[in-house]
């Protein structure tokens, strides 16, 4: 394979000869009704917009979705963004592929995360919350898989590692709600936060490309986590049966709105919390990563917001937005609830996946 020039290495008028993961492909026309391909092509660094404008038809029929294509062209500019003119493009055997080029990583050492998981976890006091989280925390796969799975399909938090992070960081900002908020039950809201995305390692797989599983598609990543928490907490003697049912419900209505997902809406007040911290990560996240990617002082229109976005050109706040995706990698432990963030919460609801 050819030597790999990254997504996020590329300059105007760079010749650009490099495989990369074809994440989108449109036939379209012109104005004049030429035919060309529109790609969204990705790397572990980003993504780039791609165009075919000859041949177009009949390279269409020559690779898929999901496919890693030899690229030959030229990086240009198209309203103030980079744009990459394919002029030839290969199939790739995958065989010939190495994947931990294609698929992001968590800017955050898993291993670090998975330790700060476990001390958060150990603060729980409620015997059968603690005995919960044992159950899933010292198994071995569950770990491992926590350390790899993706959080999203493309909304948030959507490379290798990703779930992991936002679930500490969705957990930190709960400890901060608790203390801003001592009426809060912490014990509940702490175990609900470790475990309010679990159903996603049931719901998202993939090795080149992160895709939905037949499951996750059908049930969804609330049902599937509501229910493996329910066989988890079958195990346990004497769990109280409130108990249960309120960290359940905990689980199915994060996502706070049926038009988002939730098969139930927030009825309990430490759900309304793990939503809104659910939903503050995840968009932090997704606008902290849409004004990394831009080149300019203004994003291109983001249709999940409905408005462009400000980057402005102060360099150092620039440079503060490659390397602050994720808020946990220096932070000590003992400032994490150092908030206050509740009064800036705004009732929106994350736009994800169906």
């Amino acid at each position: 394979m050819e030597k790999k020039q990254f997504i996020d290495e590329l300059s105007q008028n760079d010749a650009v000869t490099s495989p990369f993961l074809v994440k989108e492909k449109r036939l379209a026309t012109t104005r004049s009704g030429k035919p060309y391909l529109s790609l969204r092509l990705g790397d572990r660094s980003g993504e780039i917009e791609g165009r075919i404008w000859e041949q177009a038809t009949e390279l269409d029929s020559a690779f898929d979705v999901n496919d890693v294509v030899l690229v030959q062209g030229r990086v240009e500019r198209y309203r103030e963004q980079l744009q990459l003119k394919v002029t030839a493009i290969e199939r790739l055997d995958p065989e010939d592929i190495e994947a931990d080029l294609f698929l992001p990583t968590s800017p955050v050492d898993s291993e670090e995360l998975w330790q700060q998981l476990k001390a958060i976890a150990a603060q729980v006091r409620n015997r059968h919350l603690q005995r919960l989280l044992q159950h899933f925390l010292t198994a071995p796969d569950f770990a491992r898989q926590m350390k790899k799975a993706p959080a999203a399909k493309s909304m948030h938090h959507a490379y290798a590692g990703g779930l992991l992070e936002h679930t500490v960081s969705v957990t930190k900002l709960l400890e901060s709600f608790c203390e801003h908020y001592p009426f809060l039950d912490r014990d509940l809201l702490i175990t609900a936060g470790i475990l309010h995305d679990i159903g996603k390692l049931e719901e998202l797989s993939g090795n080149l490309a992160i895709d939905y599983t037949d499951a996750g598609r059908l049930l969804g990543h609330l049902v599937l986590g509501a229910q493996r928490v329910a066989q988890e907490i079958d195990k346990i003697a004497n769990f109280p049966t409130d108990l249960a049912l309120s960290l359940q419900h905990l689980i199915v209505s994060h996502h706070g709105e049926y038009e988002f997902g939730s098969p139930k809406r927030p009825k309990i007040i430490e759900a309304f919390a793990l939503h809104y911290a659910d939903d503050l990560d995840a968009r932090m996240n997704n606008i902290s990563s849409v004004l990394a990617a831009t080149t300019s002082r203004w994003t291109t229109f983001q249709r999940q917001y409905g408005r462009f976005l400000f980057k402005g050109g102060n360099s150092s706040q620039a440079a503060a937005l490659e390397t602050s995706r994720s808020a946990l990698e220096v932070r000590p432990r003992e400032k994490s609830a150092n908030y206050s963030l509740l009064e800036r919460l705004s009732s929106i609801s994350e736009g994800k996946e169906p």
